[in-house]
């Protein structure tokens, strides 16, 4: 991996580690939904120094260490997106228990009113 790149991996790690900071700071993200973030900014900042490894890695599957960054950075991406796509199932069952909650304590209420009323 050239000089360039890794500089530039360093640089978007660190950006992004700010950017997730600052959120975090202004209550725009919440430390659960932040913490993969920041596992994806280390892992920028620490290509430079796992680099040998990737090479390693790259070279034992016959693959360029570009490629196998791309593809790891993927597989955070997928891992990410299975964990968002599990939040929103669960919030989904949450609002139709309480779309179902409220629609009892409403037919009680009609009851407890026609019977204030007899």
């Amino acid at each position: 991996m050239n000089l360039s790149l890794q500089i530039l991996s360093v640089i978007l790690g660190i950006l992004l580690l700010f950017i997730i900071i600052y959120g975090m700071k202004l209550k725009k993200l919440s430390s659960s939904y932040s913490v993969l973030w920041i596992l994806m900014a280390v892992f920028l900042i620490l290509i430079p120094i796992i680099n040998p490894y990737i090479v390693s890695i790259a070279t034992y599957f016959g693959i360029h260490d570009e490629f196998l960054i791309y593809l790891l950075i993927i597989c955070f991406l997928l891992v990410y997106l299975l964990y968002i796509t599990s939040k929103v199932v669960r919030l989904n069952n949450q609002v139709k228990e309480l779309i179902s909650n409220s629609a009892i304590l409403e037919d009680e209420i009609k009851e407890l009113r026609e019977k204030k009323l007899n």
